[in-house]
């Protein structure tokens, strides 16, 4: 949930002066700061005691108010706002002065500290060219942090500047480990009204890293490249490059009045989780949630890449709900919290607000019915949410702060310190709920001083801190938890208590906290429990549960095998598990069952028989010659010692544990050949064939290594050929050319290759069908798709997007590349070799002008002539298209009478045309200016003499020019 920065500092300061002036009436704040705990994933660790440690850092006035925390690789990032006024802000050795030049601008700060509370840096941005910020929510990831605000005017982040010179708009920044700025983003909004604005409200951090943002715009608004213009406030979720803070993605939603975003959480699938409250229907995508009671709330699910899945609304009629807070655990089940009143049913469980006022609720949404539970807790008063978090033991953390009365859940309570100097007192509390949703403790801050909770958040080793503020004059300015104390310096300070949650409860004050105290009425700080039951040693009159009580006859009460039960079997004496009843497990406890002086790894005989109710047969040199424990007189089979019974003992004279060929002989290789059937009787063998027995066989075929080609290879043990490749047809890479030495591998294996490149000569029993060489001596071409002669690799690397499917491969030494692999042809101009050319010139029929004519090929004019002059109907003007057909063939012929204007190179008395723009003439022998076609326009009736006259007849001699 979001920090409200007038709302809190407002409250806050009524708070303190309420308390100094006329006795403490709390007004709680109507938002608190967002609690982001999805980064860390948790990893259950105990710590010494239950306060692990309490941290505080603020200023000498009253200038800081809310604030948000979250759990980092190394310890925890708080962040929150502090007035320009303050002169300076202190956290440890670490200190900060406020930069804006407003006398009541507001500052953010980040600071950091380890998981002992001691602190490592505090920073904040530069606004001394003018600019404000306030904090709405801080993340973190791989160590360092970021922050998520509103700024107005121009601030600094280290090197990068922002600024927003109209309205408040939201900036996005991240520090390093040790708080140097990395880089900022900011949105732009351009105002419709004065009121428009970005407002960033949630923060989180998905597993790469990357970063969610969430709030609510109104104007024209750039997010980084992506433009939404809305005219009333609507809410946003964007998704932000961990790296850089560029823009990935941003969605928007829609609705009639407000809605505002409370929390933003990332599961361990990737999806987004955004949760917000509405009094009107909202619509993200094509989904869409319509409210039933006066204030909603709702939770959008979105995929990784911004996809709208799902939207989940909670609501009551005539009553409201505010959804605060989410958490999600390491199995990525969604929890929930927030305030409300009346009563609430969903999914197979039903709550009702009945402490008084608002009331807290807690909800599991489970993937399973048996998965999802939901409970409540809360005062008199009306409660509020201040953050949420879940252990990995599914412990559900939660922390807010209440001053009228006792909090109750389940049946536990918690009642606020009386106040010596303010007629309420209020107090930070902390509380866990089980991973059933029972209510397992509560604890609070409980001192003399005004403390808030403000968030939660809960680091790798499960160890829960809260962030708060609280004040109190001197004297009354202290928090003391465990042995640690933290005092205020003036006015509202910050505060970070921080507790291990499992060791909340302890009976029998023995160090051991009841959740995991097998006898938690019985000091028992070292946990012994010898037989793993729900009792540990301490209150448990068997300790191992054998039978046997501890205090008599168990020569073995503790620390070793565990529930079993002494018993004896004469009929079956291995059946036994104690058989001389001493209460020793005989299979791990007791180094000689029979108690015949021999220990068991040395007794053959370890369960001796004898007569109850103990043994009393030793074993001695007389009546146990070898020693083995074995009674010669009545158990003893193997005089020897060998461990072969002397009526199968081959030697039984000799020790030996030989089990082929001879039995209890010697075996020198161990083998389990005797000597004398060992063909080889010092080097440890299975072999079995080829005339040789008990030799080394390394891959177990059978055949002796010294007899076997491929010694590590079961499948194989002749190469005839000798080319590397085994003649067992049924074995791994067999040779299909066996009778004849081979280095191919392509196609086939171990057959002749004579270019070298893997794929083998074609012969009469495997062709290029099949996939032999098609080109025996070029090493650099195999396959001839289309039979054209022209191999199907290829050495241009910009045929790379070429179809997929066309045969070949590239290679850089390819010298005669089929430029058609799938068509047979002939080509071979243009560098196109093998592709279809019809007429056969050598051209392409795609790239041919002439595809039927083999004199021509080329048109670089377009005009239907060909440029080759010697070829068929050659064009006599190339460069230039033309129509003429009489005189030359493809020219400019302006009157399309088909003779060529003259140029240059080509004059009327060469036969072009002495009339270019008149398309009845074209010929004038006598140049007087009248053509020669009678049957064209003016034409000359004395067409061989020049002539001038026009009027009786055209182009005559005209002496007296008359006409």
């Amino acid at each position: 949930m979001r920090v409200n920065h007038v709302a809190t500092a407002t409250t806050l300061t009524a708070l303190l002066l309420t308390s100094f002036l006329m006795g403490f009436a709390i007004e709680q704040p109507a938002e608190q700061p967002v609690l982001d705990h999805h980064p860390v994933e948790h990893t259950s660790a105990r710590s010494s005691s239950a306060e692990v440690f309490l941290a505080s850092g603020g200023s000498t006035s009253h200038d800081e108010f809310s604030g948000a925390i979250v759990a980092s690789d190394s310890g925890y990032f708080v962040a929150g706002d502090v007035n320009s006024s303050a002169a300076s802000l202190t956290f440890g050795p670490h200190s900060y002065v406020p930069t804006s030049p407003y006398s009541n601008g507001n500052d953010f700060f980040l600071a950091s500290l380890d998981n002992n509370g001691g602190w490592n840096f505090l920073v904040g941005a530069d606004h001394t060219q003018g600019g404000v910020t306030f904090m709405s929510d801080v993340a973190s990831h791989a160590g360092n942090a970021i922050v998520a605000g509103y700024m107005y005017g121009p601030v600094d982040f280290g090197q990068t500047s922002l600024s927003s010179a109209v309205q408040f708009d939201a900036f996005v920044a991240q520090t390093d480990a040790a708080g140097n700025w990395m880089w900022a983003k900011g949105f732009q909004t351009l105002p419709n009204s004065s009121s428009d604005s970005s407002i960033p409200q949630a923060l989180a951090v998905d597993q790469l890293g990357d970063i969610i943002v969430a709030g609510y715009f109104s104007g024209e608004t750039d997010f980084g490249g992506t433009t939404f213009n809305v005219s009333n406030p609507e809410i946003f979720i964007a998704k932000l490059d961990g790296a850089n803070g560029a823009l990935k993605w941003v969605v928007k939603g829609s609705g009639p009045g407000n809605q505002e975003v409370t929390d933003v959480v990332v599961d361990p699938n990737g999806n987004i989780h955004v949760s917000g409250v509405t009094q009107n229907n909202v619509l993200f995508g094509t989904q869409n949630y319509a409210t039933v009671g006066t204030t909603d709330s709702f939770v959008v699910k979105l995929s990784s890449s911004g996809a709208i899945q799902s939207i989940t609304g909670y609501g009551i009629p005539n009553q409201a709900v505010s959804l605060t807070n989410m958490a999600v655990d390491n199995a990525g089940d969604l929890y929930v919290g927030g305030s409300f009143e009346g009563t609430m049913a969903k999914n197979g469980w039903s709550i009702t607000a009945n402490k008084g006022g608002a009331d807290l609720f807690f909800i599991k949404e489970g993937t399973t019915s048996n998965n999802r539970w939901a409970a409540i807790g809360g005062s008199n008063a009306a409660d509020s949410l201040s953050g949420m978090e879940v252990t990995s033991r599914g412990e559900l953390i939660f922390t807010t702060f209440f001053a009228s009365s006792t909090f109750t859940g389940g049946t536990k309570g918690a009642t606020p310190t009386t106040s010596s100097w303010a007629t309420i007192n209020a107090d930070a509390l902390m509380g866990g709920l089980t991973n059933t949703g029972g209510w397992s403790w509560l604890d609070v801050t409980a001192s003399n001083a005004l403390e808030l909770g403000w968030g939660i958040a809960v680091n790798s080793s499960d160890i829960a801190a809260v962030m708060g503020s609280y004040a109190g004059p001197s004297g009354s300015n202290t928090i003391t938890k465990g042995t640690n104390s933290v005092s205020s310096t003036g006015g509202w300070d910050n505060f970070v208590w921080a507790l291990d949650p499992s060791m909340k409860a302890d009976s029998d004050n023995d160090g051991v906290p009841d959740v995991s105290d097998n006898c938690p009425n019985d000091v028992n700080p070292l946990q012994g429990n010898t037989d793993g039951d729900a009792k540990g040693d301490a209150c448990d009159p068997d300790d191992d549960n054998d039978g046997i009580t501890d205090n008599a006859p168990d020569n073995c009460p503790r620390g070793g095998a565990a529930n079993w039960g002494s018993t004896q079997n004469f009929d079956d004496p291995a059946n036994s598990t104690d058989w001389d009843r001493d209460g020793c497990k005989d299979d791990v406890e007791d180094d000689d069952m029979d108690n015949d002086g021999i220990d068991n790894v040395d007794d053959q005989c370890p369960r001796s028989t004898y007569q109850p109710p103990r043994p009393t047969w030793v074993s001695d040199e007389i009546t146990d010659v070898d020693g083995d424990g074995c009674r010669d007189i009545d158990e003893d089979t193997d005089d020897d010692g060998d461990g072969v019974p002397d009526s199968r003992d081959d030697c039984p004279t000799v020790v030996g544990d030989s089990t082929l060929g001879e039995e209890g002989c010697l075996d020198t290789d161990g083998d389990g050949w005797s000597d004398n059937f060992d063909d080889c009787p010092t080097e440890y063998g299975n072999s079995t064939l080829a005339g040789k027995n008990a030799c080394p066989d390394m891959d177990g075929d059978g055949w002796a290594d010294v007899d076997d080609a491929f010694d590590e290879d079961p499948t194989q043990w002749a190469d005839a050929d000798g080319d590397g490749y085994g003649d067992n047809t049924a074995g791994s890479t067999p040779d299909e050319c066996p009778s004849v030495a081979g280095t191919s591998t392509a196609d086939r294996l171990g057959c002749l290759d004579t270019d070298g490149d893997g794929y083998s000569d074609p012969d009469s029993q495997w062709n290029t069908e099949y996939g032999a060489d098609a080109f025996i001596d070029d090493a650099t071409q195999w396959s001839d798709f289309d039979g054209d002669g022209y191999g199907d690799n290829y050495a241009n690397a910009s045929w790379d997007d070429r179809n997929p499917s066309w045969p070949g491969v590239y290679r850089e030494d390819v010298v005669l590349q089929d430029a058609c692999p799938t068509k047979e042809g002939t080509s071979w101009q243009n560098g196109l070799i093998g592709c279809p050319d019809q007429d056969g010139d050598g051209w392409y029929n795609l790239q041919d002008a002439f595809p039927n004519d083999a004199t021509q090929w080329s048109d670089m004019d377009g005009d239907g002539y060909g440029d080759n002059t010697s070829g068929n109907d050659a064009d006599r003007c190339p460069e230039i298209a033309g129509t003429s057909t009489l005189d030359r063939l493809g020219c400019v012929d302006t009157d399309d009478d088909g003779y060529s204007d003259p140029d240059i190179t080509w004059t009327p008395e060469q036969g072009a045309d002495a009339f270019m723009a008149d398309p009845t003439q074209w010929a004038d022998q006598d140049k007087d200016f009248f053509g020669d076609n009678p049957a064209g326009d003016r034409a000359d009736d004395c067409p061989t003499v020049r002539g001038t006259s026009f009027i009786d007849r055209f182009g005559c001699e005209d002496s007296d020019g008359d006409g």
